[in-house]
Order: C-alpha cells, then structure tokens, then sequence
C-alpha cells in the first residue's frame, strides 16, 4: 500500500469514529427513551428505537443531552475555538425557545442548568448534573491530539452550567477517555477504565459509561446495557454512546437506527466540521 492510500486509510478510520462519536451520543440519548426515569426491572427491556417514555419522543428523537452537545459543535465550528460566552446564548436560546432540538422544546432541561442559563452563572445551592460530561465530546473532537488544548478549555466549557470541583474532574477524565477512544486505543487499554466514584452526578455517570463499555462487544451491546439501567437512562445512554462510538466506530451502530435518527445528516455535517478542522491542523503541522 503507498503513502496516499494510507493516509486515506487513516482518514477514513477517523472519519468513522468523529461519526460515531456524534452520532452514537444521539443515538443512545434516543434509545433510553422507554427506560427514562424507571427502576431497573420495572420495564420491559430496551432492545430497539422505540420512541416513547415520559417526554412521548418519535422514534429517533432525543433530548438536552444531545441538543446541548450539538449546540456546542456550532459554537466550536462557528467561533473558531471554545467561546463560552457564545456557547450561554445558544444555549439559552434553546432555553427559551427549543433552537437545536428534535422537537423543538428543552426537553430535559434540569434545575441546575435551567438556573445557571437563566442567571447567567451556576447556582452554587444547586447540586450540578451530569450535561457538561455529556456534551464534551465535540470539544474532545475540535482538541483531537491536542491535550493540553483541551485541559484549557474544559473548566471555561463545564464552567457554563457547572461549579463543582468533582464534575470538572470527572469531565477530564471522561474527555481523555475519549481522545483515546479516537485515537483507536482499545477499551481494555484506556488508562482510566476504572474510575473511582466521586460525589457529583457526572462522576457517577462516568462510572456507569466505564462498566458499559467493558467487556462490550460493540456499540449495541455497551448501550443497550446502559439505557436498560434505567434512571437517568438518557444521560447513560449519551454518554456511552459517545464513547463507544468513538471506540467502535460508526459501522458498529446498527444502519436501520442511524437510518430513523432526528437531524442525523446535520449531526453528520457537524462531526465532517470538526474532521475537517483537524486534518487541517495536522496538515499545517507536518
């Protein structure tokens, strides 16, 4: 094989992970629908796109977890870098009035983030959620082998909606995860596939998203596990998704799901942004 059709190779590698990352976080975000808020057992198990649950979704839609995110993707393509300034308003236009979502609403929205958007800074009485872990994987994608790039913009990014040491913490952690995933490091070889449970709900929902992935066979597999938890089925099901995505590649994510998925050629154009973005980086640097 010559040098252009390896780099081909790489590119395209690539490619299929920047997809599956985006897509595999909406996917998973749509899964959980049925399993929302439920206690394990207490539901028949997820084993297709369903729809449904407590927010009546369509089949394929999904919720802030990836509304969140993809805003988040415009504000890095669209302003260059990471702005969270730009990144408040967009998303307290989604707020206000559903901008970014699948259905038009906030759908999802919880009380620390609907305070911190609405006062413009976090409330400190208010315990933080799990939304700045779940919609890092865009900025991991913009910093793509850049990692003190991305250690510098993930407090400004969590800072948003977020203000507990242990969520900015547990982000970090869950970002480098997914730099390795991009990278095509195996799960078993990730260096913190075992994460200690610290006391904020990105933490725990970190812990949840590194017992998924293990022993997975593939995308399917790590996110039926994690919706069919039940709870915060949506936040486990975007943050797995994401990550095995990013570590199985988008041809693990069955076609007839991605098929059905709400906004899925604009996510893919998102996820084609920021590949763009980087192999103009690496070109620059070579």
């Amino acid at each position: 094989m010559n040098a252009g059709a390896d780099a081909t190779a790489v590119v395209a590698r690539l490619r299929s992970r920047f997809r599956g990352a985006l897509l595999g976080l909406a996917l998973g975000d749509a899964l959980a629908a049925p399993a929302q808020y439920a206690r394990p057992g207490s539901f028949a198990p997820v084993r297709d796109l369903l729809g449904g649950g407590p927010y009546d979704l369509p089949r394929g839609a999904w919720t802030d977890d990836t509304a969140l995110a993809l805003l988040l993707a415009r504000s890095l393509l669209e302003c260059r870098g990471c702005d969270p300034h730009d990144q408040r308003a967009r998303f307290r236009r989604w707020q206000i009035d559903g901008e970014g979502s699948a259905t038009h609403e906030c759908l999802g929205i919880t009380a620390s983030v609907s305070r911190a958007l609405a006062d413009g800074a976090p409330a400190a009485t208010i315990a933080d959620a799990a939304d700045a872990l779940v919609r890092v994987a865009p900025l991991a994608m913009w910093h793509y082998g850049d990692e003190p790039a991305l250690q510098r913009d993930l407090p400004p990014m969590v800072a948003v909606t977020c203000h507990e040491a242990d969520t900015l913490l547990a982000v970090g952690r869950f970002a480098g995860l997914l730099q390795e995933a991009l990278r095509g490091v195996p799960p078993a070889q990730w260096s913190a596939s075992a994460p200690a449970v610290g006391s904020s709900a990105s933490s725990r929902a970190l812990a949840a998203t590194c017992a998924a992935l293990h022993g997975a066979r593939d995308w399917k597999d790590a996110v039926l596990r994690a919706v069919n938890a039940g709870g915060d089925a949506d936040v486990l099901g975007a943050a797995t998704g994401q990550l095995a995505g990013a570590a199985f590649g988008v041809e693990s994510i069955p076609e007839p799901w991605r098929a059905a998925l709400v906004g899925r050629d604009a996510i893919e154009e998102l996820a084609e942004g920021l590949l763009v973005e980087v192999l103009v980086r690496i070109g620059e640097g070579s």
